[in-house]
């Protein structure tokens, strides 16, 4: 049996790395873990190529598991928070827009995401995208705060 190539070795780091499993200089770490499960062998560089082979197909499969997750739905408690800081927001920093209106062209902003204010705006956001937004308005709100503060602006 032929020994894993240079690249198959190479591709089970990046993969596992994408995967988190990787700590350097640990001999033990999940990606190590891994590799023991499926071909109890202790180190990669033993690897045969068939073994390998199977090794990068299960962390493929792990890559894209993770992906998944990673897509996961914005959540309603999110949304409930964006628009609670919408309407921080609003009280801090008047505007004629409104609310949702001025949502819409922050999400436009910030994520580069273009939304129309009469359907659901938040339809296809991940929650890393809703994470985003919510770090995004909260800086707003600290701006608009200074700024207050600036023109003698009291908070209760």
């Amino acid at each position: 049996m032929a020994a894993a190539t240079k690249k198959q070795i190479q591709l089970i780091y990046v993969i596992a790395a994408k995967c988190g499993l990787v700590e350097r200089g640990n001999k033990q770490d999940n990606l190590h873990c891994l590799v023991y499960q499926l071909t109890e062998k202790e180190s990669i560089s033993e690897l045969t190529e068939e073994q390998a082979a199977a090794v990068i197909s299960r962390l493929k499969n792990e890559e894209a598991a993770a992906d998944e997750k990673a897509k996961a739905f914005i959540s309603e408690a999110q949304i409930k928070k964006i628009f609670g800081l919408m309407y921080e927001l609003a009280a801090l920093s008047p505007s004629d827009a409104k609310v949702k209106d001025r949502l819409c062209g922050i999400i436009h902003k910030e994520l580069g995401i273009k939304v129309n204010p009469r359907t659901d705006i938040f339809k296809g956001f991940s929650e890393r995208q809703g994470a985003a937004l919510i770090e995004a308005l909260k800086r707003y709100i600290r701006q608009a705060k200074k700024k207050g503060k600036a023109n003698g602006y009291k908070q209760a």
